[in-house]
């Protein structure tokens, strides 16, 4: 089918040529112009397979992004209200702005945000309703333990990364060993 429109458009070229000599300069510079058009938006478009499989696996990622990225909202919302009702001293601002930007709460965060940080919530509101009277002490022990928590979270998510990049480089050696 593309062998006889590629003849066809050879005929008619000929023909336009033969009769009208002066319009196969213009429809050489418009081919010219509609290739590199075509030519620039397949470069643009890149590597795009057609198979089945392929579209599966696209759609679970881009459906697990957009989970992470709700989660994200959701346990950052939780540390910003803390932040914003009751602040958080400079040493654990910049362990939580760690611990959320390198997202190491994957692990446990049905157990933050349906357990540890609601109750860190209701335990400010319920002191600031008193004032900060006899519960100050109370909540920044609290605070304190979860950004410990969060530091060990840290130190094993980097551990965990250090280990897994180890193994890769073993399985890699022992491939190429394999391969000579």
């Amino acid at each position: 089918m593309q062998i006889l429109s590629l003849l066809l458009t050879v005929f008619f070229t000929s023909l336009l040529g033969y009769f009208y000599h002066s319009a196969l300069m213009w429809l050489a510079f418009s081919a010219l112009l509609a290739m590199m058009y075509l030519l620039w938006q397949q470069k643009r478009k890149g590597f795009q397979p057609q198979s089945e499989t392929y579209k599966e696996l696209e759609k679970i990622k881009k459906k697990r992004f957009r989970e992470d990225n709700k989660k994200h909202k959701h346990i950052n919302d939780q540390i910003a209200y803390i932040d914003e009702v009751w602040g958080y001293t400079k040493e654990q601002k910049r362990i939580i702005k760690k611990f959320i930007e390198e997202r190491a709460y994957s692990k446990m965060y049905n157990k933050l945000t349906a357990s540890l940080l609601p109750q860190i919530i209701i335990l400010i509101d319920n002191c600031n309703e008193r004032g900060q009277k006899g519960c100050k002490r109370e909540v920044s022990r609290r605070l304190k333990e979860l950004t410990e928590l969060m530091k060990v979270e840290l130190k094993k998510q980097k551990s965990n990364k250090h280990e897994s990049f180890e193994t890769t480089l073993e399985v890699y050696d022992r491939l190429l060993k394999e391969v000579r």
